[in-house]
């Protein structure tokens, strides 16, 4: 009898592992294929997008709709926020248009969701060998001009080395489109493998006894914030709620005080990032967290007088991933419009909203600013 039990709690601990092992893969994948999308896209255009947000902040909504497209064309919201506190840091910007791009920056993070969402992960394998191909492609075409600049030095052609040399040092498009191309494969493929991790497990008495506690509004909303800060991702906290529900493992109530949580999470990057910059940087820093704070509250409210989530779920009842996805876009959309007319109020009281006792090296005792 016992050796049985033994061999039941082996094969469970085995099952387990084997996918926890699978479902990190996809995260790691899903991960990496974002990190390669904003790192070359950045790389591209990183001082085109500090000027937008300078220049085009002036208007709050002007500047939230800035911050939803840079947001939406490099899949970072993490990036485009600590870039913000940086702008604040550096007198860039002030709080009042920073509160803008944060909210666009939102709404824009909420892209990576629907696209995961959509039927197109077959086009995951077609993505990544295009993008290598480019890649590579590149790679060789450089190789063959530096070569070429060699022997042009060689046979003292000066006119033929400077082109061939000058031509080496262009940064390639083909590359970035390539790794564009690869990051967006990686995104899909890591999507698919986290829905089959998840798909042997749809009936496991544990998880669904895990996944009924995180259906009250209080657990639902910490655990998501706590899983978001811990990866440092809301996309992919995002992605696997959305394996999850496409398993059918969770509800689409349950995914909405997730959905809440995540928001929240998402904010300790900023928090971090603005540890040592001045006042108003982490004052920038708490005003993101405000905000999440406050939508969630809103929407918390909400939920408990309108059938807001069954609305919702309503546009698209066969698909519960493109469910969480809505879900996550619509409270982004709907705090943007609520909060951003208050854009002045909310400034104000993230300055005396409850502030991070930082140790500031270059001062003696403590910064409470």
């Amino acid at each position: 009898m016992k050796g049985e039990n033994g061999g039941k709690t082996g094969e469970t601990m085995g099952a387990f592992l084997s996918m926890a092992i699978r479902l990190g893969a996809g995260v790691g994948l899903f991960l990496y294929g974002l990190q390669l999308i904003s790192s070359y896209l950045e790389e591209l255009a990183g001082p085109v997008m500090e000027k937008g947000l300078q220049r085009l902040t002036g208007n709050v909504w002007i500047g939230s709709l800035t911050g939803t497209v840079i947001t939406a064309l490099v899949q970072s919201s993490t990036a485009i926020t600590v870039m913000t506190v940086n702008l604040v840091d550096k007198g860039m910007m002030t709080l009042e248009q920073a509160a803008g791009v944060i909210l666009g920056a939102n709404i824009g993070t909420a892209t990576t969701g629907l696209m995961a969402a959509l039927p197109i992960r077959f086009l995951a394998p077609l993505l990544l060998v295009g993008g290598a191909l480019l890649v590579l492609g590149e790679d060789v075409a450089h190789r063959l001009i530096g070569s070429l600049a060699g022997r042009c030095r060689a046979r003292g052609s000066l006119a033929g080395s400077r082109r061939a040399g000058s031509a080496g040092k262009i940064p390639g498009k083909g590359k970035t489109v390539g790794a564009v191309s690869m990051g967006l494969g990686m995104l899909l493929l890591g999507m698919e493998l986290m829905q089959a991790a998840m798909a042997p497990y749809r009936s496991s008495p544990a998880l669904l006894r895990l996944m009924t506690g995180l259906g009250k509004p209080l657990a639902g909303v910490l655990g998501g914030a706590a899983f978001t800060a811990i990866i440092q991702s809301s996309s992919a906290s995002v992605a696997i709620l959305q394996s999850l529900a496409a398993e059918g493992i969770v509800g689409l109530q349950q995914s909405a005080y997730i959905v809440y949580g995540q928001n929240i999470g998402t904010c300790v990057t900023a928090l971090w990032a603005s540890a040592h910059l001045s006042p108003a940087a982490r004052s920038c820093a708490r005003l993101h967290l405000l905000i999440n704070l406050l939508g969630t509250g809103i929407f918390l409210a909400a939920d408990c007088v309108l059938p807001l989530t069954a609305w919702i779920g309503s546009w698209t009842p066969d698909s519960p991933a493109l469910q969480v996805a809505n879900l996550h876009l619509f409270f982004n959309l709907a705090s943007t419009v609520l909060l951003l007319p208050f854009g002045r109020q909310l400034v104000k009281i993230s300055l005396f909203f409850p502030k991070f006792v930082l140790y500031n090296r270059q001062k003696k005792g403590y910064d409470k600013a």
